[in-house]
């Protein structure tokens, strides 16, 4: 604990530095955590067997992979679409999909702004 003077007051500083450094660059894993991949062609067949009407094209794991790049990053849908197909040229097995298919998705999704690793 290192102690300082704030306004004329000591203060100590009651953050461990080391966690809370860690809890920081945590933050930045899910951005490109490609664990999605793995399971790309499992989900994927699971959420169209039985579907009637058109099968999906994407899974939903990419889906709220990309909702995440939206939310936190406030990524418009065009712009997600250009970072996924750049993307795709280094990772063969990602596919890109097109602004619309992304803005329809992700509207389709409850999604809650929460923060896993609470910075105290």
């Amino acid at each position: 604990m290192v102690k300082n003077i704030r306004w004329g007051n000591p203060y100590i500083d009651p953050r461990d530095w080391r966690k809370y450094n860690e809890r920081l660059v945590r933050r930045g894993e899910f951005y490109l955590s490609f664990d999605l991949l793995d399971q790309w062609d499992e989900v994927f067949y699971t959420m169209n067997e039985g579907k009637p009407g058109r099968p999906f094209q994407y899974p939903i794991t990419f889906i709220e992979w990309m909702a995440r790049l939206h939310l936190c990053l406030h990524m418009p849908y065009r712009q997600m679409e250009g970072f996924v197909r750049k993307l795709s040229e280094y990772i063969p097995r990602l596919r890109s999909a097109n602004y619309t298919t992304l803005f329809r998705r992700i509207q389709k999704l409850n999604l809650s702004v929460s923060t896993p690793y609470a910075l105290t």
